[in-house]
Order: C-alpha cells, then structure tokens, then sequence
C-alpha cells in the first residue's frame, strides 16, 4: 500500500531532482591575461647517425629539426629542490643537556626555527637561524668549559688553605 502510495508521487515529493538546463546558467568567462606572448628561438639538433646492428639492414632515419612551439602567454617558473641548510640541532641539543642549559635551550629553540623555516621554503631564514643556533651551543659549550675551570681554580685554592692552615 505504502510503495503505491509512493509512486503515485511527483518526482519532486520522491526527491528525484529536475533535470540539468545548461542554458539556465551564465556564461563565466576569465578576463583576459595582460602578458605578451613568448617567441622562443628556434632549436636546431644536429642530426644523429647511430651504428649500425649487426643482423640487420641499414637504414637512412636522420633526426629531423623540429619548429619552436609558441605557448599561450603563459609563465613558466621552474622552482629547484635545494637542500635544506644545516640547523645543527644536535649540537644545540649537546649543549643543553651536558653543559649550560639556559643557552642551550636558546641553542634548540633557534635549531626548531631553523627546521621549521627550511620545511616552508624560506632557506635564507633557515640558513640564519641555522647559524644563529651555533652560536648560541658553542657559547653555551664556552660558558661551561671557563665555569668548570674557574670552579676547579677556586676548589683548588680553597683546599690548599685548608690543608695550608693544618699543617703546624
């Protein structure tokens, strides 16, 4: 009862949707491109003569020279894969954790910065952010080098005092 019902129905009420009327929308057209048309020179390939096999009949075939093409106007931009500068995210994360924490962590937080301009392309900011992470881990690596050295200096004194004013 019900599926008779329901194809007594329009076609609107079933949910069939009306047909496609390509004429019922406008035509949308592109404004026109403001770039002058390339000429390229023409190529000229030397022809090729190749050796001949052996078991089979030579043949004349020379390469021929073909026309240059002429594109529509349109831009051509070749963009070169360069490989990403060095972040030294190793050094810096060294430097954090075996000698001055404080500038190593600027060391790692530089490094990230770097990996993270080299993955958006921009590989000049990469580049110094790069260098900049050096320095901050080699500063850090210093620091801790003449702390170290300058605390042994002072135990140094301090125990030869000690033991200077024990001995009677």
């Amino acid at each position: 009862n019900e599926y008779k019902s329901y194809l007594r129905m329009s076609k609107e009420q079933q949910g069939v949707p009306p047909p496609y009327d390509p004429q019922g929308y406008p035509q949308q057209a592109y404004p026109p491109q403001q770039y002058p048309p390339q000429q390229y020179p023409p190529q000229q390939y030397p022809p090729q003569q190749y050796p001949p096999q052996q078991g089979y009949p030579q043949q004349g075939y020379v390469a021929q020279a073909y026309p240059a093409q002429q594109y529509g106007g349109q831009q051509v931009i070749v963009v070169q894969n360069q490989a990403p500068p060095p972040n030294n995210e190793i050094l810096a994360w060294v430097a954090c954790l075996f000698f001055c924490m404080p500038l190593g962590l600027v060391a790692v937080l530089k490094s990230r910065e770097s990996s993270r301009l080299a993955s958006l392309g921009n590989m000049n900011g990469a580049r110094e952010y790069g260098e900049q992470a050096r320095k901050w881990a080699t500063a850090a690596i210093i620091t801790s080098i003449c702390m170290g050295v300058a605390v042994g200096i002072f135990y140094g004194v301090y125990i030869a005092t000690i033991v200077s004013d024990n001995v009677y």
